[in-house]
């Protein structure tokens, strides 16, 4: 106990929110080097914006993007496609969310505000964060029938890489807008419970061979996970109550906060093994079901 206590009082490097911003830094810059880079003759070696872009000739698209592209056309484009696979087959590989934290310039921002919390009473009106999923499946059905890639005119992520790119105001208006929805009405609400994009990235959650792993013999139950969770905090319930090792929930984005908050190193991001129900979960479904 004594030692549990001593690693409470010792403060921590946040390795994993430090290599996040940097990952962050870098994929902005990255977008922007078109307009430093530029050549006199011939292509840049990359353009494009996160819905779509290309490098040293290798086309890379936004799997939604092109689901909402494909079926407005309502035909098969093989070429964007392609590029779509890759991008799918990465965040499959790693964890669906994980393009959430790591890439999109909007939690980006959001996290900026989060810390406005620290400092001030907000509102946080709760909702169901499944939500986005099912927008996400109204959207390409409204895709199919009026023939546009609804998301893509509205997307915060797509509108503001091109007013950085191209000095417009449409999307820091919609940047704009998401963050007042995140104060005055629910923390963190455009990417818990209504982006599209982050619905779609949900679906295919369960892939990937990462998960966030709890040591049981280490946990105090402190909740300063909980407190800190980018997703939503009951993703993490499982884990602290001991029913699994690892956080399987699909909305998990691996952004890490977590593991960097947690005062007594009881959590960790590394590949996933077998992780089996235990018992006493057993015995709390048989007591609930059969006990009654």
């Amino acid at each position: 106990m004594q030692n549990k206590q001593q690693k409470l009082k010792k403060k921590r490097v946040k390795k994993w929110s430090i290599a996040r911003h940097i990952v962050q830094g870098f994929i902005l810059l990255w977008f922007l080097s078109p307009l430093v880079l530029v050549e006199v003759e011939g292509e840049n070696f990359f353009y494009g914006t996160l819905a779509s872009s290309e490098i040293f000739g290798i086309p890379l698209t936004d799997p939604f993007a092109a689901l909402q592209v494909t079926l407005a056309s309502k035909q098969i484009q093989w070429g964007f496609l392609g590029g779509a696979l890759i991008i799918f087959a990465f965040y499959a590989l790693i964890k669906g969310r994980v393009f959430c934290s790591w890439v999109c310039p909007i939690n980006t921002l959001l996290e900026m505000t989060d810390k406005i919390r620290n400092y001030i009473p907000l509102p946080d009106k709760p909702m169901d964060r499944h939500t986005k999923i099912y927008i996400a499946i109204i959207t390409l059905i409204l895709s199919f029938l009026i023939g546009i890639p609804v998301f893509e005119i509205i997307s915060p992520i797509g509108n503001t890489m091109r007013s950085l790119v191209l000095t417009t105001t449409i999307g820091l208006l919609i940047v704009l807008a998401i963050v007042l929805y995140d104060l005055v009405v629910s923390r963190r609400g455009w990417c818990r419970y209504l982006c599209p994009l982050g619905g779609m990235y949900q679906s295919i959650g369960k892939l990937g061979l990462f998960r966030v792993k709890f040591d049981h013999n280490l946990c105090l139950g402190c909740d300063q996970c909980r407190s800190v969770c980018l997703s939503d905090p009951e993703i993490l319930e499982p884990g602290i109550n001991r029913i699994t090792t690892y956080v399987n929930d699909a909305d998990c984005n691996l952004c890490g906060k977590c593991v960097d908050n947690c005062p007594v190193e009881a959590l960790s991001i590394t590949l996933k093994k077998h992780d089996p129900i235990r018992v006493s979960s057993f015995q709390q479904l048989r007591k609930k079901y059969f006990e009654a």
